[in-house]
């Protein structure tokens, strides 16, 4: 009876074992599909484009106000709000207006009857030249006066000089207000201004003869808005929420006078809204100049973070990683390195147009390996 229970503790014992050998080596370092942040090669990088930060301003903006005082009758406005040419923003308490301009039209009725009849009366000799003469300014002034009296009707009303946004609401209804005391910003929306911060040298590149579009073909990058997102509860990344936006813009002008604590200019260009992107003045976002004609070197295929570079001290060459689709696992690719970027490094041979190249972490993987894939941007 002994023999048969230390036979069944022996078997148990056993296949604990064994049970533990097999859970480990379900679990060995090579079997584990590593997560690599990937940088995939564009047109953009090709064309060898320089981001600047840029910021969006408002074309055409203008602070509204009355020209006389008075208190507030109407102001139903909202920021935000829609308001087309000639609508009427705001407007005064006009009943003196009214009373003023009432009494300037009898002054004036009242001396053109006079003056008409003094007219008469002078050319058949029964009165002087004096007189004739005073009726005359008489009904001068009268005129001035009536002018005058309308026009302060007018500055009564207050409407939108061209089509735009309200901005900012600067008062409340029946508040009393004085002359020229803002009331509301008024922003235009067929245009808006994306301006930057440029280097001396290159303005200084520019030919006289030459156009900027002509020479950088600037273009406008807005980012999508990026959120957190968790995969499978662990692993925080920063996705994307929509597509990146890029549109060509124009130059509009440029400053010839420094910009104060730096040796920069601010360039100005000038966007069309696109339908599809909700543009607004204060928005950021990048500039991308074309540098291809003003750099004599070879143009580099791409431009790499540091961190996708794998240097080889007895080759002395250098090599990245680039993904294989199809596989899933990674190749090693030897490739040329020119110029060191604030962005990076820049690629001169050895990738293509659609390359997906390792970003982060190139010496922690090697070749053949199996990867999974992330999208990788940089900052992030």
């Amino acid at each position: 009876m002994k023999l048969a229970q230390i036979s069944l503790i022996s078997i148990m014992i056993s296949t604990v074992l064994t049970g533990c050998g097999q859970v480990e080596s379900a679990v060995t370092p090579s079997s584990v599909v590593r997560p690599v942040k990937l940088v995939t090669i564009d047109d953009n990088v090709a064309q060898n484009l320089r981001a600047f930060p840029a910021k969006v301003a408002a074309s055409q903006q203008a602070d509204l106000a009355f020209r006389i005082n008075g208190e507030l009758k109407k102001l139903n406005l909202t920021e935000g709000q829609h308001v087309e040419k000639g609508d009427l923003l705001s407007q005064l308490d006009d009943r003196d207006a009214k009373n003023a301009l009432l009494n300037a039209e009898a002054n004036h009725d009242l001396a053109s009857v006079d003056f008409k009849r003094k007219e008469e009366i002078y050319k058949r000799k029964l009165i002087s030249k004096a007189e004739y003469d005073t009726a005359k300014a008489a009904l001068k002034s009268a005129k001035a006066a009536l002018y005058t009296a309308r026009d302060q009707l007018e500055y009564t009303r207050l409407e939108a000089p061209f089509s735009g946004t309200v901005a900012k609401v600067h008062l409340d209804n029946h508040q009393n207000v004085q002359a020229t005391q803002v009331v509301l910003t008024l922003q235009g929306d067929k245009q808006v201004d994306v301006s930057i911060q440029v280097p001396e040298s290159l303005l200084m590149s520019l030919k006289r003869d030459t156009s900027f579009d002509e020479a950088f073909k600037p273009m406008v990058r807005f980012q999508a808005p990026k959120t957190l997102a968790l995969e499978n509860g662990f692993n925080p990344t920063m996705t994307s929420s929509g597509k990146t936006s890029v549109y060509p813009v124009q130059y509009k002008e440029h400053a010839s006078k420094v910009s104060p604590g730096s040796q920069t200019y601010e360039v100005v260009f000038t966007l069309t809204p696109p339908a599809e992107l909700n543009v607004l003045p204060g928005m950021s976002a990048e500039l991308l100049l074309d540098m291809s004609s003003f750099n004599g070197a070879q143009q580099p295929v791409a431009v790499l973070p540091m961190t996708a570079i794998v240097r080889t001290d007895n080759t002395n060459e250098s090599k990245v990683w680039r993904y294989q689709p199809d596989s899933k696992k990674l190749e090693a690719v030897t490739v040329t390195l020119g110029q060191t970027r604030s962005t990076g490094v820049e690629v001169i041979s050895g990738l293509n147009i659609g390359d997906q190249i390792v970003a982060v972490g190139a010496t922690a993987v090697k070749d053949n390996m199996e990867v999974k894939p992330l999208r990788w941007e940089r900052g992030v």
